[in-house]
């Protein structure tokens, strides 16, 4: 059910002043009013809200309180537009050591809020600790939910799945989804827009970023090649928003369904770009493969041009982005992309 960044979805370069100085005005804000949504927002009108998804449609009454997510991102929303959930998936794979995200654990000390029950999604639902809630709501807007799963939950509390696909979406959509549930739909808009006025910045501050190819592709220890994500992954459409361009492989991959395909090693070149940005485990058996000698060949990683991202929180600021992780990520991930576009 929860995944790395692919078997299960869950596995220094100075930035320029201008730059600097824009995210750290953004940042300096997270945690008292720039990306949270006070608690005492009122929510808006609106209800009973019919809520459209891949299962059909769910009708709530009225704005939950007593909320249970399942998945990437949608925890985040939620938090930053004031609500506590009740319970969140058990972040392993890059969490703290309250095994959440950093910059969930942060919000949410931030706006005085207990600490969610963290919930182990990793093989199954455990449906009767998800009872024990009590919950009146459960969110799974970017998830792997199936029809079984969202049955059985809806026994439960009223469910809000994904719109079309699992673990397809954008963390645009998911804040807007949540503001719908929680009757915030303004309050959403505002943090998508204050949270893409700190993308632009940093876009505006790097010009050489525009245009420039990129793939965005995993590497992991035993595989025969690397996985390289589709236009509908998030990472993809938040470098492409950064002002640089999918490569020409990745645009022809992604004729096909899914978030990410696999590459040879031999047939690293059809995907060949300006930039080469890698996520894996961070460790020695990680580090041997970037040894293999095609890899070796393979032209951004030949010219030092590649980007790779080996600590696990990193990873997942960017593979599961949202209005509480992007600023975050920012202050590290353009000054280390800089570096490797300018090589």
């Amino acid at each position: 059910m929860m995944r790395s960044p692919d078997n299960h979805r869950p596995k220094d370069f100075a930035m320029p002043n201008l730059t600097r100085r824009r995210v750290a005005q953004g940042l300096a804000g997270l945690g008292a009013s720039l990306l949270i949504v006070p608690r005492a927002a009122r929510a808006a009108d609106g209800f009973p809200l019919s809520f459209r998804h891949v299962f059909g449609e769910t009708v709530f009454a009225a704005p939950p309180q007593r909320i249970v997510t399942i998945g990437w991102m949608t925890q985040d929303a939620v938090v930053a537009l004031g609500t506590a959930p009740l319970g969140v998936p058990e972040q392993a794979w890059g969490g703290d050591e309250n095994k959440l995200l950093p910059w969930l654990t942060s919000a949410l000390k931030a706006q005085g809020m207990a600490l969610p029950e963290r919930i182990n999604f990793d093989s199954d639902i455990p449906y009767e600790q998800v009872l024990a809630l009590q919950p009146d709501a459960i969110l799974a807007f970017y998830s792997g939910l199936t029809q079984e799963q969202y049955d059985r939950l809806t026994a439960i509390a009223p469910v809000a799945a994904y719109a079309s696909a699992p673990w397809a979406g954008n963390w645009h959509d998911i804040t807007l989804d949540a503001g719908r549930v929680l009757g915030k739909p303004d309050a959403a808009q505002g943090l998508i827009d204050r949270t893409n006025g700190l993308i632009a910045a940093a876009a505006a501050a790097h010009p050489e970023f525009k245009g420039r190819s990129f793939t965005f592709a995993s590497a992991w220890v035993g595989e025969p090649g690397i996985n390289v994500y589709s236009l509908t992954d998030p990472r993809v459409q938040l470098v492409g928003q950064l002002g640089l361009e999918p490569s020409a492989g990745v645009k022809a991959l992604s004729q096909q369904p899914g978030y990410f395909f696999k590459v040879s090693f031999e047939n690293l070149s059809t995907v060949d770009a300006d930039v080469v940005i890698f996520l894996d485990e961070g460790d020695a058996d990680s580090d041997a493969i970037y040894q293999n000698e095609a890899m070796q060949r393979f032209a951004p990683i030949a010219a030092h041009r590649m980007l790779r991202m080996t600590d696990k929180a990193f990873a997942m600021s960017m593979s599961a982005p949202s209005v509480l992780g992007i600023p975050w990520m920012l202050e590290r991930f353009v000054p280390e992309l800089a570096k490797a576009v300018a090589a």
